[in-house]
């Protein structure tokens, strides 16, 4: 018999295989954007990633819609949620820009096709062997993170006699609603106090190539309300003012960063996404209407510029798992009595393969896609198979247990929803084991691979003996 929250799980099933734009079902197995996962698996092998390419750009279109009430918006990606080359191309042929955090990062936005002008560079730390191949670049805004860091953007734009296009990134010191380690704009690492805003923009209007366009900021990741994005804004309007008229000057832009939440669980009537930040809570209408609001109270000319990774991405992939070992271990009391029988099901990808998982506890839906119409009535804990054990998926439908089918079986693909931010950028090789292969499929609704396993010779092309 189910419980309340095995039948929970169940009808949010239904709802996924009869409603989600991106899911159907055909003979009993999960299709994503009409492409059996089956197949894939056994085409590509797993662990595999898959992505949906008309996923991303439903998801472009929503962000654009949700600022068309500020024409003067330009969106740029943030590839540190997903930088697979490919990925980056779908992006940009949507006609939107790219952020990112490091050299290699603008490389690979650079070598898929966006211009400099098209680039934001970010990061606590740039070294000024990052700054030179930005400025070199023409990168569209450094948001300088430091005065030690702003040292060598005015030395080397000097040496290199090329114009520097700044943000002064601050912090608006509001808290908000997420994980601890998703909030940056409150006891945060990242940007320099509000107070120092003043003093570090005098320094730049005196730098001879470093020219400032204004300020930024970022409130946090999957922040599930909107009015810390809005208090945000108000901080930054405020600001922005004031150095107007203290400085002469006048702003280009106001940066205001990324945070867009996507669903991970989706029954918000069972939840409070307040308290569960795995919901929501918000749209990007949400985030666009509260950013919108307060910058109209200052200038409507000013150009709003937005940093969104996990909303472009996030919804676009899924995570191909194969079952490959069953087992039921007893557990005891420290007197030696009997507490429970568990139940164990063994997957081939870990918390290597789907990071999140392990470093924020991060819920995912995960179904059957072998069996996907079959009700999901039996509680086993999922584990993945590195040699560690924290190596288990921690957050489950009640507890540390997932629902799968009774007659669930070897070789069978379970199918972890919703991963495709922060997942494949975090894999690592530990245990020696390949970060996966990732597979494309395009708007025609044909599969392609954009990123191969790796071999024994990635894993070991770097070691000298």
């Amino acid at each position: 018999m189910f419980d309340t929250e095995m039948s929970n799980f169940n009808q949010q099933r239904e709802q996924v295989i009869n409603g989600d734009r991106r899911f159907s079902t055909v003979d009993g197995k999960l299709r994503f954007e009409n492409v059996e996962l089956d197949t894939l698996a056994k085409k590509y092998g797993t662990p595999l990633y898959v992505y949906s390419e008309q996923e991303i750009e439903r998801n472009i279109r929503e962000i654009e819609t949700a600022f068309s009430a500020h024409k003067n918006t330009k969106i740029f990606f943030a590839s540190k949620a997903c930088s697979v080359m490919s990925v980056l191309k779908t992006i940009k042929n949507a006609g939107i820009y790219a952020e990112a955090n490091s050299m290699y990062e603008v490389r690979k936005c650079l070598e898929v096709g966006f211009l400099g002008s098209q680039i934001v560079f970010n990061g606590v730390v740039k070294k000024p062997a990052d700054l030179e191949y930005a400025i070199a670049n023409d990168l569209y805004i450094i948001n300088v993170d430091s005065t030690f860091e702003l040292d060598h953007i005015d030395a080397i734009s000097r040496r290199l006699g090329k114009v520097a296009n700044v943000c002064v990134r601050v912090e608006p010191n509001v808290p908000s609603a997420t994980h601890d380690e998703l909030v940056t704009s409150y006891h945060a690492k990242s940007g320099l106090d509000l107070e120092q805003a003043e003093p570090t923009c005098r320094r730049i209007l005196d730098m001879p190539f470093v020219k400032l366009k204004g300020l930024h900021m970022h409130v946090g990741d999957q922040v599930p309300e909107a009015e810390p994005f809005a208090k945000a804004t108000r901080v930054m309007v405020d600001e922005c003012r004031n150095l107007e008229r203290s400085l002469g000057i006048k702003f280009e832009l106001i940066n205001v960063g990324g945070g867009i939440p996507t669903p991970y669980k989706y029954d918000e009537e069972n939840g409070n996404p307040l308290e569960d930040n795995m919901y929501a809570g918000i749209t990007s209408q949400d985030f666009a209407d509260a950013i919108i609001s307060e910058v109209h109270k200052w200038r409507e000319d000013i150009e709003i510029v937005i940093e969104p990774g996990r909303k472009v991405v996030g919804s676009a992939a899924v995570l191909l798992t194969e079952v490959s070992c069953e087992k039921v271990k007893t557990f005891y009391d420290l007197d030696g009595n009997v507490e429970q029988l568990v139940d164990w099901t063994f997957v081939d990808a870990g918390y290597s393969q789907l990071a999140d998982s392990q470093h924020f506890d991060w819920f995912f839906y995960v179904y059957n896609a072998s069996k996907i119409n079959e009700a999901h009535d039996k509680y086993v804990k999922l584990a993945g198979p590195l040699c560690d054990g924290g190596d288990y998926y921690h957050v489950g439908i009640k507890g540390d247990f997932f629902a799968v089918p009774k007659n669930t079986e070897i070789n069978d693909v379970m199918v972890f929803l919703d991963a495709g931010a922060y997942t494949i950028e975090s894999q690592t090789v530990y245990n020696n084991r390949p970060r996966t292969a990732v597979v494309m499929i395009d708007d025609k609704g044909d599969d392609r691979l954009i990123r191969r396993e790796d071999t024994y010779e990635d894993i070991t092309g770097q070691d000298i003996y």
